[in-house]
């Protein structure tokens, strides 16, 4: 197998991103040092998570409805919040307009039309005389609170995939997606995870362990995500069975449940980040993963968050966190934090939020206090709405794939040539350089370089494979630091799957014994399985051994809709002489993915040797729109 193919390989191989769900654990008494513990298949002892007061690991999950029966007036004020609306079902009363959307840079045209009681998107391939459609799916799901867009998730196959059309608010009108405005986008092949659903439904599991294959327990974000899991908050003030909840010391606190509020700063903003901090990079610890976080628990022990060393970042839609991290009222404050500002439970009206967030800045920044603004009050005045603290300290920016403007958290005074970009910043180096946001130190020197290495290949997949000499060099450097971190001990399956990723095109052998390795160890996650499972079906079909690749392959089609793995499915069906399946897999391939050229062109030939001319005339058609739309797209 040549060097470029083994290169394309790499590329379909997915990033590894761990997402296994981890077993609960008994909390530590406070101030208990930090002891290792060993996990099953690790060569090196787990680092336990530090010490929480309360009893919310050891909870089950019982849906926001239940709180309700005790606490009516919180859930009522919750469901203001743009949290309560994060995930909903199709209501057609409530949806935009039926319209078509043409998207120029990929000549595809897509359409939202309701039919039958139902909502369907649609797409077609464009610019010859019979229209081409590529895919028309039911909608299942809407994601987003409708305030700057709503998102759209259709089930097919049983698979969880987002639609490439997007409601965007502000315009208003319809638009590609986030990610999908280019000549050559995913269409309906975007996979929606439990992983990407975690900041969106208030609970998602993957079925069987799949990778996208969805079961969806609670459609919004609800008071369990910030409260913690309440099985044993009910029973204790239900007169149940369970522990009292009383705190050590008998004062009588509650630990069943946790108020943020409450917690320290650290803490209270460990709630909020786990959805609102968008650093540079991250990646789960060995054994947890960011599933397994509770209220109250510290964030780096379920997820290890890595900024770049030059703070000049820009904008992030979700960086908002990290931009308040850097701001002067921050660093000074002790106190302030996500909640000073946004209280769930006190979501001001339109007209008042001037006057609510003014105040807010006041209570610091009062008319006594030396910190006041010293902008002249005629100026003050002229900001839209008068007097409006964040126009000038935290000023809206555009974004460029959520056609709508947010507001920039790093408070400060911004210029007015450039908003968004804070003067008097620090004079560091540019560069893809990582450093943990979080202080890790509790963590084995391995462990640390573990998420190093992994956190550093995300940051290839984010400039993207071969796209330069600094993508080769972050790649280099993640291989090295993942060997050494092998060579040294360390051998959990997402270094395992990593290595196999990494070392596929140069040393395909040693990538085979680590893909093997990672399936052998029993908490696998499921993006590691993939590339595993991948590394491995693709290995095996090089050397030209169709059953033993058909072995791996038939798991893969089971946890993840994908063109590539039923288009090699194909491929080894045809060295297996079984025609007949051979040419369904690849008409599969071309359903999920109707730009893979090479599967048209062999479905053509199979059909003209079967003497199938109708079969094989429309392949051949499809064949010469695809290469017009592939030379206009590189002129």
């Amino acid at each position: 197998m040549g060097t470029k193919t083994r290169l394309a390989i790499v590329a379909a191989l997915v990033a590894t991103v761990t997402v296994l769900v981890f077993g609960l654990w008994w909390p530590e008494p406070v101030g208990k040092p930090r002891e290792t513990d060993g996990g099953p298949g690790d060569s090196l002892p787990l680092t336990p998570p530090a010490a929480t007061r309360f009893l919310n690991t050891q909870a089950q999950y019982v849906g926001s409805q239940a709180c309700r029966e005790c606490h009516q007036d919180e859930t009522d004020s919750f469901a203001h919040s743009g949290m309560s609306r994060s995930m909903r079902t199709v209501d057609l009363d409530a949806e935009p307009p039926d319209a078509s959307f043409p998207h120029t840079a990929s000549e595809r045209l897509l359409r939202s039309t309701r039919r039958d009681g139902k909502l369907w998107h649609r797409e077609e391939i464009t610019g010859d005389s019979q229209p081409w459609v590529v895919g028309e799916h039911e909608i299942k799901y809407i994601v987003g609170s409708g305030v700057h867009f709503t998102m759209y998730l259709c089930e097919i196959d049983g698979f969880l995939v987002e639609s490439p059309l997007t409601w965007y608010v502000a315009k208003p009108e319809w638009a590609m997606s986030p990610g999908y405005d280019s000549p050559h986008h995913l269409g309906f092949q975007r996979e929606a995870t439990a992983g990407c659903l975690f900041c969106h439904a208030g609970r998602a599991t993957a079925i069987d362990n799949s990778y996208h294959r969805i079961r969806v327990d609670e459609l919004a974000i609800g008071c369990e995500r910030c409260h913690g899991p309440g099985s044993l908050h009910i029973a204790r003030h239900s007169g149940g069975t369970s522990a009292d909840g009383t705190d050590e010391d008998g004062t009588g606190f509650d630990r069943t449940i946790v108020n943020p509020a409450r917690l320290d700063r650290d803490r209270a903003e460990a709630v909020c980040h786990q959805c609102h901090l968008q650093s540079r990079a991250y990646v789960d610890p060995r054994g947890r993963s960011l599933a397994d976080y509770r209220p109250g628990q510290a964030i780096e022990d379920f997820q290890h968050y890595y900024r770049s060393t030059d703070p000049r970042q820009q904008m992030k839609v979700v960086g908002h966190s990290e931009q308040l991290m850097l701001s002067r009222c921050y660093k000074a404050s002790n106190s302030l934090t996500c909640i000073t500002c946004h209280n769930p439970h006190a979501t001001p009206a339109v007209a008042d939020r001037p006057a609510h967030y003014r105040q807010l800045c006041q209570n610091c920044h009062g008319a006594d206090d030396a910190s006041r603004c010293t902008a002249d009050e005629n100026k003050r005045q002229q900001t839209r709405p008068a007097d409006n603290c964040i126009t000038c300290h935290m000023p809206t920016i555009p974004t460029k794939t959520l056609h709508t403007a947010v507001t920039h958290h790093r408070i400060g005074l911004h210029d007015d040539n450039a908003p968004g970009t804070v003067r008097r910043q620090s004079g560091r180096p540019d560069g893809d350089s990582l450093e943990p946001l979080h202080d890790l130190s509790g963590y084995h020197q391995l462990d640390r370089q573990r998420s190093l290495g992994l956190a550093t290949l995300k940051r290839v997949f984010q400039l993207g494979i071969g796209s330069g000499p600094r993508s080769q060099q972050l790649w280099d450097r993640s291989e090295s630091l993942l060997l050494q971190v092998h060579k040294d001990g360390l051998s959990d399956p997402d270094v395992e799957a990593t290595l196999a990723q990494l070392l596929f095109a140069t040393n395909p052998n040693q990538a085979v014994r680590h893909a093997e390795a990672a399936l052998k160890n029993p908490t696998i996650k499921v993006e590691s399985r993939l590339n595993a499972l991948y590394a491995l079906a693709s290995h095996h079909h090089s050397r030209r051994r169709p059953e033993k690749s058909l072995e791996y392959l038939d798991q893969l089609i089971r946890i993840r809709r994908s063109a590539l793995d039923w288009e090699m499915r194909g491929l080894c069906q045809l060295q297996q002489r079984k025609l007949p399946a051979a040419i369904q897999s690849l008409e599969t391939a071309v359903t999920i993915d109707p730009e893979l050229l090479p599967a048209h062109d062999l479905l053509a030939r199979l059909y003209d040797d079967l003497g199938k001319k109708t079969e094989s005339a429309r392949h051949r058609r499809r064949i010469r729109r695809l290469q017009a739309i592939f030379r206009s797209r590189r002129r």
